[in-house]
């Protein structure tokens, strides 16, 4: 006679099988929905509230049927939807395929009146978004994933101030989980008393846990000034001298652009959207969208440099920026160097740069010696054996976290902004990327790239053999987790 099964086990068996044939229904990649249906099956109550939590990549109904109708909004009202764009003749293949059909998933064509500087010192940085903040005359608008309000970051936060007080329309949207540095700080309280807006990106609540993922982030990083400068790439709002001294892991080192041209109308476009849909009580109808924040621009700056933005994320209809990746990478033919501070690649862009290196392409992948979490430096490691064993070359900066993040195609193609090498920036934070045709933007940042290669330890097949095995074991205990980081 074969012994009764307890209530608590039938309802787990019942729970896994329910939340398992929830996972195979949607069709997610092989390697994720394994991990899913290991973690339901053997882990009683906690695998079912883990994904309940963590499982499913959405943002809402809200966000995911308004988002597509605001963006389209401000793009046919900025003209991006319609704008004159370049010749795409002059875009080498398969990237001008590539470039129509980002432009047919995210509304963003391939926009050509724009200039660009490229900054890499955090000093720098700082002191050029202050200069432009106070040269702003109707609006200012910041959206960071890490506003951490102490040091030289008060000096922006100061510079915001005065635009308020001037009349400027300023706006400020940031991460609730990353900054939370800032909103338990008086400095949100003093923003809004100027007559500053200040908003929660993603408010994070146990509540709305079981609604959306709480761990669906805001990743963007952008200041928008009037219509005439706007500044995006991997730098949070933040002093590296004091930022997360206590990780041991050295100062950030990030770079950022500052543009002029249509780009800075692409990029409002993007922080209207974020900002509307993060406003709480926000009814948004055909006859409800707020009066557009710009003036018509008189005129675009002169050079030529074609960019195209593309936003990412779980409230966009197609993971684009992960099919450009992997698609960019298949279509190398000379070279394919990547920068990145998290590097937790899946199968396919595994499968696309070992492809590359062994058709004769030069791969080099870039990343920092540590970073600041331990899952994420022993999950990025589990792939150097095999990266080195196809013959591509593995950097370690050890000036510090790089946390800068950029891939150059051959001479003409580059990839810029905050998206990291890792499933969670292909598909679950909000990013935002840059993609550039330009020889001359390519070569920038090929300088800036060099500079950090130079205080890197080039690791070798003999030597990363070498590693004890815990640090083995923990790597590939920490490869599992990998689709689910």
């Amino acid at each position: 006679m074969l012994p009764a099964i307890s209530t608590p086990l039938l309802l787990h068996i019942a729970l896994a099988v329910v939340l398992s044939l929830r996972v195979l229904y949607r069709r997610l990649q092989v390697n994720s929905a394994l991990a899913w249906i290991v973690i339901l099956i053997a882990m009683p109550i906690a695998g079912p509230v883990l994904y309940v939590l963590f499982g499913d990549p959405t943002l809402g109904g809200r966000r995911l049927h308004l988002g597509q109708r605001i963006r389209r909004y401000y793009e046919n009202a900025y003209a991006i939807a319609g704008a004159d764009g370049p010749g795409l003749s002059t875009i080498p293949p398969p990237f001008d395929a590539l470039a129509r059909s980002i432009a047919r998933d995210s509304g963003f064509p391939v926009l050509s009146h724009n200039r660009h500087t490229i900054l890499t010192d955090a000093g720098t940085i700082l002191n050029s978004m202050i200069r432009d903040i106070d040269a702003a005359q109707s609006d200012c608008c910041l959206e960071f994933y890490i506003i951490d309000p102490s040091g030289r970051v008060e000096a922006v936060l100061e510079a915001v101030l005065r635009a308020a007080a001037r009349g400027v329309s300023c706006k400020i949207l940031a991460d609730d989980y990353g900054s939370k540095a800032f909103f338990r700080s008086p400095w949100p309280a003093r923003l809004k008393t100027a007559g500053v807006g200040v908003l929660r990106s993603l408010p994070v609540a146990l509540v709305k846990s079981f609604s959306k993922r709480s761990d669906l982030r805001n990743h963007r990083k952008q200041l928008i000034c009037d219509r005439t400068v706007a500044y995006t790439g991997s730098f949070n709002l933040v002093d590296p001298r004091l930022f997360k001294t206590d990780s041991h892991v050295g100062e950030w080192i990030d770079i950022m652009m500052r543009i002029e041209g249509q780009m800075v109308d692409a990029l409002a476009c993007l922080f209207n959207t974020d900002y509307l849909l993060d406003e709480p009580g926000r009814e948004i109808g055909p006859d409800t969208l707020p009066p557009l924040p710009f003036a018509p621009q008189a005129e675009w700056p002169g050079g030529r440099l074609m960019m195209q933005l593309l936003p990412s994320g779980p409230e966009m209809a197609n993971s684009t920026i992960y099919e450009f990746i992997v698609a960019a990478i298949f279509s190398a033919r000379r070279r394919v160097r990547i920068v990145t501070p998290y590097f937790i690649p899946d199968q396919a862009v595994l499968l696309a740069l070992k492809s590359a290196a062994k058709r004769g392409v030069a791969v080099e992948v870039i990343v920092p010696e540590k970073v600041d979490t331990r899952i994420g430096q022993y999950a990025s490691q589990a792939s150097f054996a095999e990266l080195l064993d196809a013959g591509i070359v593995v950097r370690c900066f050890a000036g510090g976290l790089l946390h800068a993040k950029a891939m150059l195609i051959d001479e003409s193609v580059s990839l810029f902004g905050t998206v990291n090498m890792d499933m969670r920036s292909f598909y679950l934070n909000l990013e935002l990327s840059l993609l550039i045709y330009e020889r001359q933007v390519n070569a920038d940042l090929d300088a800036v790239i060099d500079r950090y290669a130079h205080d890197c330890t080039t690791l070798t097949r003999e030597t990363w053999a070498a590693r004890s095995w815990r640090r083995r074991f923990l790597e590939n205990l920490f490869r599992l987790a990998g689709p689910l980081l």
